[in-house]
């Protein structure tokens, strides 16, 4: 099966319109709505093009579902980087999520709809090992924050709380409802992270 990374750039482009299909049909009706075949008429693509590129219906929803979460983790990580300052970083990177949800609702949405879990057991074996580690550059980025911010030896749970349950608590009922999170509710995301890495001491 030709998988996104696998294709060429004509092969890119073409995966990406059949994946933004997907993404809107399954926002708009539903995963049951998203059948191959509205799929492939959405994007102006033969049917037989899915199966070429994704293998299946299960195999084009997983990689759906992948970009998405690969965008958002580029927005996230980028964040992390703009700063020296690790919890000037870990505020970035928390509001990134709330960018996210407003600037890539699309995204946001499908990132939220899914779990990886399901997906694995749903999808083809051959994308087994890209969901298995999807998170580990998340992973491994906040393992050395935390360690920056609260010592190597000091529990991550508190950073975590800040960075990636505040942001993505914060924005999920409103991706649920179908929109995104109002800007009126920044401020107070950043003042509540602030507070919560307050309490962590090195």
């Amino acid at each position: 099966m030709a998988t996104i990374d696998g294709v060429g750039r004509d092969g890119i482009h073409a995966a990406d319109d059949i994946l933004d299909a997907a993404r809107d049909i399954v926002l708009e009706r539903g995963v049951s709505g998203a059948t191959t075949r509205a799929i492939a008429d959405a994007a102006g693509a033969p049917s037989g093009s899915i199966y070429h590129r994704f293998g299946s219906r299960d195999g084009l929803l997983a990689q759906m579902w992948i970009r998405a979460i690969r965008r958002s983790q580029r927005v996230f990580l980028d964040a992390l980087a703009a700063h020296e300052d690790p919890r000037e970083a870990a505020v970035a990177a928390a509001l990134s999520v709330f960018d996210f949800a407003r600037d890539c609702r699309k995204d946001a949405q499908i990132a939220s709809l899914f779990r990886r879990e399901d997906l694995m057991r749903e999808a083809p074996a051959d994308l087994a090992e890209t969901l298995r580690t999807l998170n580990d550059p998340v992973v491994r980025a906040m393992r050395r924050l935390g360690a920056a911010i609260a010592g190597a030896s000091a529990p991550l749970d508190t950073v975590v709380l800040a960075v990636i349950d505040l942001p993505y608590g914060a924005v999920r009922r409103h991706l649920v409802r179908g929109h995104a999170p109002p800007q009126v509710l920044r401020p107070a995301l950043e003042s509540a992270v602030r507070a919560v890495l307050q309490s962590v001491t090195a």
